[in-house]
């Protein structure tokens, strides 16, 4: 009973709060809690007590679900909470903020620009005419002016608020060199080793924040000569360019194969969990009757060494760290 009270009087707070969303998991908490006890108390079916038992855990399940999302919106999601709602204001606001601001309709008309903005527009006539002149919205980053922008955007009272950052020089540049990025390797056919600098990184980033798992295998294969055997240079390109191919059509559509150099290849394995990793290193370890007999037509020896390291996603990495780790666990070999 004393349970019951406080869930009434959370739905009490809830109602005097506008939190109506919440009104509905309260009341199945509650609910199953009576029906629960006093189906038992007097005699009932059990299925009668089951079904209490079901409601109070599944409106748990609902008011657990809306605090966590609650948590996380409030986290991810952009907002200008400082703008004031009153349509009065925003002439004043818009003028005193320092960065380019507009505001638009719902079709997307300008209603109003501060003068930072309008020094971006050759002439400055912006008001009535359609944003798409100037930047599709939904756009990440614009160009206006010579300048590169990110784009922040929020409803305002019924319009549509824009504001304007400029890029930060180090991103620039990030963003630039991402663009002349060469993304296969010429002699491999694998991703090259440029790519993989940029997307290892990513790919970290993206494990540490949806807390996914992230695996990484280091295959690097190595030519031992015997004394007095000249270097047979055609030889191991044909084995390496070989031994890429079988990498390339073995791995999963959802893994990333990177030729890093110095004979190692780099395999990401998203949402893979340590054994998956494993897996795919003894895997690529079988080498198939064609590539096996060529390895041993060769008058040097042919070893491919594997290692492996799995990432939760629970704490920060840096590529480095990961690279680090791969190199040190190198061990595993072919036979």
């Amino acid at each position: 009973m004393t349970v019951y009270f406080v869930l009434c009087a959370a739905y009490a707070s809830a109602i005097r709060q506008g939190l109506y969303r919440l009104l509905s998991p309260i009341q199945l908490v509650a609910q199953g809690l009576i029906v629960t006890v006093v189906s038992m108390e007097s005699g009932t079916l059990p299925i009668i007590s089951w079904t209490g038992v079901l409601s109070a855990v599944s409106g748990s399940f609902i008011l657990l679900n809306h605090f966590f999302r609650g948590k996380t919106d409030s986290r991810e999601n952009v907002t200008f909470d400082t703008l004031p709602s009153s349509a009065s204001s925003r002439g004043p606001l818009c003028e005193s903020i320092p960065l380019p601001v507009i505001t638009t309709d719902s079709s997307g008309i300008v209603v109003e620009a501060n003068k930072a903005f309008s020094s971006l527009v050759p002439g400055g006539e912006i008001s009535g005419k359609p944003v798409t002149e100037f930047f599709i919205p939904g756009e990440d980053f614009v160009s206006l002016g010579a300048r590169e922008y990110i784009v922040f955007q929020a409803p305002l009272d019924g319009l549509f608020f824009f504001a304007l950052v400029e890029m930060p020089r180090e991103r620039k540049k990030r963003e630039q060199s991402k663009g002349t990025v060469s993304l296969l390797d010429p002699a491999t056919g694998l991703y090259s080793h440029e790519y993989a600098t940029i997307r290892t990184a990513e790919e970290l980033s993206r494990a540490f924040r949806y807390r996914r798992w992230l695996c990484g295998v280091l295959l690097a294969v190595e030519f031992t000569y015997v004394p007095g055997l000249n270097y047979q240079e055609d030889m191991e390109k044909s084995f390496l360019a070989a031994f890429s191919s079988f990498v390339r059509t073995t791995v999963r559509d959802s893994d990333i194969a990177f030729y890093l150099g110095d004979r190692k290849i780099l395999i990401l394995l998203p949402e893979t969990p340590q054994q998956g990793a494993k897996d795919v290193s003894l895997k690529l370890m079988d080498l198939p009757e064609p590539l096996a007999e060529l390895k041993n037509s060769f008058p040097f020896s042919v070893e491919i060494e594997y290692g492996f390291v799995y990432y939760s996603g629970n704490y920060p990495m840096s590529k480095e760290q990961f690279l680090e780790k791969l190199h040190s666990n190198l061990g595993g070999a072919s036979e």
